[in-house]
């Protein structure tokens, strides 16, 4: 049979910062765990896996969770004038080499890509397979590649390019490259069930977990609707099995939950998945990185999320101005927010460990609705982390971020990150977004102390 070895590769992130909340490329694995099952052989080069890049002592004392590595690399220069180091984060390119030597000849390369401003860092690792591999074909997908297809074409030039859900896509074409031919009338566009290929990785502290893909709010700043146009969630059983199997098989403890909306039909979804891990006896923690709806956190929910081990609870308030909140599609009120503190800390969560998603920089939003909502969240003895507003083509926030001048069309996506303050302007200049995080760390540690 000839052969039909595919590498799959998580590029560099390029940017200011970054920061590891128990995070791996799940899109990347689930394409890779849909070609395993159509016969096809997969490695893997995560170069953001802390684990592998001798940063072992990091990851677990945290939990999984940590710092990158920073290579500081010159600023591209559309970024010359702020006044940050740039970076490369991963493994270094010696490493990135070294990994590259050690592992199997592919017959074909697939990349993923994520934030779209972090493109510089695929460029590079694009950069680096090409020096070594010239003639081998490079596919490349994820949320850049939909997001800025034009863009991403003639800045990375990939052999091909899919945009949107990419399992059944990249098996056609990599069966058209690899000249077999099959029936696709049965073949589902995606396949959610089962077990991701967690043995490509050797060692890990954490993994992260879907139970869903999509949202069923239609958020004015998000893009998780133009990446996942229906909102689908998995059957309770297969993600409990998948937790079972992989804290059984790995010794993995720590999960992070990455849905945009796990908390969604919550009595059909995940209310059973929380009583099926807790009569199963697995003893595991589970972290939100993802703003958890406060609107549906009822007593009863509360006690299940203590039960099972929710050790990071993160909630989504993004602004006590009701005009902000219906940006949020209404999914949450002032109400909705102080009920659901109220619920976990009888469940016996401490408030000082309940952190609050608030946004600032929206176009139109002001320096004092930002500041109130930081002072809010304190008064009621919780910790806010500040979301810095970034546009995303095809939202309305960017619709409305363009006729206040903000974006264009044909910007680069470099300028859209939230470091810039994109929607920054005389009234809310960038002085006043640093007086802001300063506010929050001062009022977070007070609420900490107390």
């Amino acid at each position: 049979m000839k052969s039909r070895r595919l590498l799959l590769i998580n590029p560099w992130i390029a940017d200011f910062a970054a920061f590891d909340l128990w995070a791996k490329s799940l899109g990347l694995l689930y394409v890779g765990k849909f070609l395993i099952e159509y016969g096809y052989e997969i490695d893997l080069i995560d170069l953001l896996d802390r684990a592998k890049w001798g940063e072992k002592k990091n990851s677990n004392s945290s939990n999984g969770k940590g710092k990158y590595r920073k290579t500081i690399i010159p600023k591209p220069l559309l970024l010359s004038s702020v006044p940050r180091r740039y970076g490369i984060y991963g493994a270094s390119k010696e490493q990135f080499l070294e990994e590259l030597s050690n592992t199997e000849v592919p017959d074909a390369i697939l990349v993923t890509s994520q934030m779209t401003y972090w493109y510089p860092g695929i460029k590079e690792t694009v950069k680096v397979i090409r020096e070594v591999y010239p003639e081998k074909p490079i596919i490349l997908g994820g949320i850049y590649a939909t997001l800025y297809t034009d863009h991403a074409k003639k800045e990375i030039s990939p052999d091909y390019l899919i945009a949107g859900y990419g399992e059944k896509k990249i098996l056609i074409l990599l069966d058209s490259l690899f000249k077999i031919e099959r029936d696709y009338t049965y073949i589902p566009d995606f396949d959610d069930s089962g077990t991701l290929p967690w043995e490509l990785y050797s060692e890990l502290y954490s993994v992260p977990i879907m139970t869903s893909r999509g949202c069923p709010f239609r958020c004015t700043y998000c893009a998780t609707r133009i990446l996942n146009s229906h909102f689908i969630q998995r059957d309770p059983e297969n993600v409990i099995k998948e937790i079972a199997k992989v804290h059984g098989r790995f010794g993995v403890k720590n999960f992070a939950f990455y849905d945009d909306a796990l908390f969604a039909n919550r009595d059909r979804h995940i209310i059973p998945v929380l009583e099926g891990v807790i009569d199963s006896g697995i003893n595991v923690n589970f972290h939100t990185p993802n703003g958890l709806f406060a609107k549906e956190i009822d007593k009863y929910l509360a006690e299940l999320m203590k039960r099972a081990g929710f050790k990071t609870v993160r909630l989504s308030l993004e602004s006590i101005v009701p005009e902000w909140q219906q940006s949020s599609s209404g999914k949450v009120s002032r109400e909705n927010f102080l009920t659901a503190v109220k619920n976990l800390a009888a469940a016996g969560f401490n408030r000082s460990d309940i952190e609050v998603y608030l946004i600032m920089g929206l176009p139109g939003q002001t320096y004092n609705q930002v500041k109130e909502s930081i002072k809010f969240v304190a008064d009621k003895g919780t910790v806010s982390r500040l979301a810095s507003f970034s546009p995303i083509p095809g939202t309305i926030e960017w619709e409305r971020a363009k006729e206040m001048g903000y974006v264009y069309d044909d910007m680069d996506p470099i300028l859209t990150n939230n470091t810039l303050y994109p929607c920054r302007s005389r009234n809310f200049p960038v002085e006043k977004f640093v007086e802001l995080r300063q506010l929050s760390n001062r009022l977070n540690e007070n609420v900490k102390r107390e």
